[in-house]
């Protein structure tokens, strides 16, 4: 690594890790006097406190790491140009690419870890924080793993309800099995309780009811092995994620419970093309901040933060856009998760064009 590309990296490196510390701190300190009245109301626990924002602070990352990528590009690009690095190193023979492929490079990285991030890490503190607020703060019923009204479709496409589950006995009482064919439901089945015998469940007190052709045909039972039903106790155990909080693997295993229960899929195609495109938007705001950076005007600190703010505001606001036609139906779902990305590569491109290459 050259001299040039080592200094640029410092540089760089420098201003990204003060600018995602400067935004935690804003961040959290903003978020603290919002939601101060509720710690203290509810008598949270400083230990409470803190793990909560542990946990914010990975939805914090993934939300500023654009800005910050952005605005060290512009700040350190901005002062070679400034002090008239970049142009010595033009008439010394090297292009705008060559100087600042250490940049490009990290900024694929950076794509990379966000991808990984949101995948892997951010869904698990979501939940971890969504339980601190609402059961250890609040007080309130548990939401994540819930014991009592619970509702979830299965594997097999059905639609299970159940009054109550017991972890330790592994019984599940007030059960009902919903089946349906085409958004039809053409069987119920109602147990009083039902056991987990090891492979299957053992339903106890009900009926099974049948719907064919407009008849309904009930069928009582006292002991029933219902070995065709797909879900687990396991099932029941996992955690209850929001649509919005899911990765991209829950996703696509929600769309395929949605669309063989006759759902409408639609919401969740937007999310998972909208979860693809988020990380390609670290590679295209370094790509403009060196397009800008670089231009014939002289990036201050003043207009280092104008256009930072200028192209994040724009940015956010044309990806949720884009997201917002997707859900309601007016574009695709690919166009409209990448919609964001789509515009702003175009003026990426423009400006590219118009470059000191």
């Amino acid at each position: 690594m050259s001299l040039v590309h080592r200094s640029l990296l410092q540089t760089f490196l420098r201003i990204l890790a003060l600018t995602l510390v400067g935004a935690l701190v804003l961040f959290t300190l903003v978020d603290l006097l919002d939601n101060i009245g509720s710690f203290l109301d509810n008598q949270a626990t400083l230990s409470m406190v803190l793990r909560y924002y542990m946990y914010k602070i990975v939805w914090i990352v993934d939300l500023v790491l654009p800005i910050a990528m952005l605005m060290a590009t512009l700040f350190t690009v901005g002062s070679m140009a400034r002090y008239n690095e970049l142009t010595a190193l033009f008439a010394a023979g090297r292009s705008l690419v060559q100087v600042t492929q250490p940049l490009l490079a990290l900024a694929v990285v950076m794509s990379m870890f966000s991808f990984a991030w949101r995948e892997y890490v951010l869904p698990e503190a979501n939940i971890a924080r969504t339980q601190v607020w609402e059961v250890e703060i609040h007080k309130r019923a548990e939401r994540i793993r819930p014991t009592t009204n619970i509702a979830l479709t299965g594997a097999d496409g059905r639609i299970y309800f159940a009054r109550t589950f017991n972890p330790q006995t592994l019984t599940l009482t007030g059960l009902r099995v919903v089946t349906t064919e085409s958004a039809q439901v053409v069987e119920r089945l109602d147990a009083s309780r039902a056991v987990w015998a090891g492979r299957y469940w053992l339903l106890y007190d009900g009926s099974r009811r049948d719907f064919a052709h407009e008849e309904e045909t009930v069928t009582p039972f006292t002991v029933l092995p219902a070995t065709s039903l797909a879900i687990t106790p396991d099932s029941f155990e996992a955690a209850r994620v929001r649509p919005e909080d899911m990765n991209i693997g829950q996703l696509q295993h929600h769309i395929d419970l949605m669309r063989r229960s006759g759902g409408d899929v639609t919401d969740s195609m937007v999310d998972v093309q909208f979860l693809l495109a988020w990380p390609v938007v670290h590679i295209i705001v370094v790509f403009l901040g060196i397009l800008l950076a670089s231009g014939p005007r002289k990036t201050t600190i003043a207009s280092g933060f104008g256009w930072t703010v200028l192209i994040s505001f724009g940015y956010y606001l044309s990806m949720n856009f884009g997201r917002a036609l997707g859900h309601n139906g007016t574009l695709p779902p690919v166009v409209a998760g990448w919609a964001g990305n789509g515009l702003y590569g175009l003026i990426g491109w423009g400006l590219w064009m118009r470059a000191r290459r």
